[in-house]
């Protein structure tokens, strides 16, 4: 009774965002697949034999160590976005996360988390109605989110670890280390249980009862 869907945010890529060369940037989900999850989301929200919906890419939603300079935030910079045929597309980096959130979080019921990679640590981070989500003078179009899912970020299976930044949702960021981890789900029924090991150790690093 599970869904495993996946994304793509590092493609068409380029070694700048500067205009004179164009393509795509670190993090940016494109129109074209973002239609896709929009297709996808709303046919699992209509099938009965699922009831957890997970979907998992590499750049976090919400960075919370040494990608805050990029992945979907750059910096709280909405300017950063993909040049295509030499203009910059019309949606901003910030007002795509949104979009996103808003497929899987306001349009969808069954979707629980967003699981990522990218920055070398384990930790949690609450996505729902109280969590600040914008940089200070944001003045593009913000959005309400209706209830919480949770993004789950493991990069920690032994790269060069990266410690923790203040960033506007760190007060919604927990179980944060920098030790090899790995994640486990329960599953019975509807109910949907995470809990985190050292592999290493067998050392029970945090645990989340998701649902």
């Amino acid at each position: 009774n599970i869904a495993m869907i996946v994304l793509n945010s590092n493609y068409l890529f380029a070694p700048s965002f500067k205009k004179f060369i164009g393509g795509n940037i670190h993090g940016y989900i494109m129109d074209n697949q973002l239609a896709w999850l929009g297709q996808v989301l709303a046919a699992f929200e209509k099938d009965p034999t699922l009831d957890h919906i997970f979907i998992t890419v590499h750049t976090p939603f919400f960075p919370n160590s040494a990608h805050v300079h990029d992945d979907m935030w750059y910096g709280g910079n909405n300017e950063v976005r993909p040049w295509v045929a030499g203009k910059p597309v019309k949606t901003g980096i910030i007002e795509r996360r949104d979009q996103l959130l808003d497929l899987t979080v306001n349009k969808s019921t069954k979707v629980v988390a967003l699981l990522t990679g990218d920055e070398h640590n384990y930790c949690k981070t609450e996505i729902g109605p109280e969590t600040p989500r914008y940089p200070e003078n944001y003045n593009a179009k913000k959005i309400t989110l209706k209830r919480t899912i949770w993004q789950i970020n493991n990069g920690a299976a032994g790269a060069p670890y990266y410690a923790q930044v203040k960033v506007p949702w760190s007060d919604f960021t927990s179980g944060f280390t920098t030790q090899n981890a790995v994640c486990l789900f329960y599953v019975n029924g509807k109910s949907l249980k995470m809990v985190v090991v050292n592999p290493d150790t067998l050392e029970e690093v945090d645990t989340l009862q998701i649902k």
